[in-house]
């Protein structure tokens, strides 16, 4: 049997995770890494072992049943996911990783999902985060389901400066804060990762959609495949989308809160 991790190339990787662990992560396509990683530079490498680290961690005791990740995903993560510094990006690759993982390896989902998330910028995948872990805390006990009845009644209300603090913008940043808003929600309503709906503006505006709201902001509600993501992102693809109210559902992130401070139900005209 050809030995899955052998190279000197890949010491900045084993920093991560050990030859034995990412043999345990990816399985027998472990193989294909072969010196593949060699010609990567020590800052590319340094990724990768962040992405194997965080797919075992998420793994946790999964990692001792045998499986496989599909040469596709680990091709797609490789590519897609050794250019990202950026923490949260290197979670949602890891994600991707650590769900793409399975008994018999023929689940490639994960490459097209990785595609995605090297589509979306750091601002995009932070938004994305902060919006689904705040549906998340918000609606765990409304036992609503991620169909099109459901949806709807998840519409959320971001203040901006609750937004603004959770995205850790600079002070350059909130000098075009309009600019990036519009890249952020269009991007995101673009990729199908919120539903087309949604709506920003000051609180005389908002109010029409959030009767409680006290400061301007976001109104915006998931979407399925956006609901989709936020699991692939923990590596729960396995799961149904009303998993992500589950208890036992914990999506932590470093420096990353659990929902966007201020942040409550969007009441409309055809909701009390």
């Amino acid at each position: 049997m050809v030995e899955p991790i052998t190279t000197v190339g890949l010491g900045a990787v084993a920093a991560y995770l050990s030859k034995d662990g990412i043999a345990k992560l990816l399985g027998p396509t472990a193989d294909y890494l072969g010196n593949g990683l060699l010609d990567f530079t020590k800052r590319r490498s340094e990724n990768i072992g962040r992405i194997f680290q965080k797919a075992s961690e998420k793994l946790g005791d999964r990692i001792e049943v045998p499986g496989e990740v599909p040469p596709r995903v680990l091709k797609a993560v490789i590519n897609e996911g050794s250019y990202c510094d950026d923490e949260l990006a290197a979670e949602y690759f890891g994600g991707v990783l650590a769900s793409s993982r399975t008994e018999q390896g023929r689940d490639d989902r994960g490459a097209r999902i990785a595609k995605v998330l090297d589509g979306l910028s750091t601002y995009q995948i932070r938004a994305h985060y902060l919006i689904y872990a705040t549906i998340k805390q918000t609606f765990t006990d409304a036992n609503l389901l991620f169909n099109m009845e459901g949806r709807p009644k998840m519409q959320i209300f971001l203040p901006f400066t609750g937004f603004v603090s959770s995205m850790e913008f600079s002070k350059a940043e909130i000098n075009q804060f309009g600019q990036l808003l519009n890249h952020i929600f269009f991007g995101l309503a673009a990729d199908s990762l919120i539903d087309p709906f949604w709506q920003y503006g000051p609180q005389e505006t908002i109010v029409k959609m959030c009767k409680t709201a006290k400061d301007g902001g976001i109104v915006c509600q998931p979407s399925a495949i956006g609901a989709e993501l936020f699991l692939w992102a923990f590596g729960r693809a396995d799961q149904p989308l009303e998993y992500i109210f589950d208890a036992s559902f914990v999506p932590t992130v470093n420096n990353c809160p659990l929902s966007v401070p201020g942040a409550c139900t969007a009441i409309t005209d055809g909701q009390t």
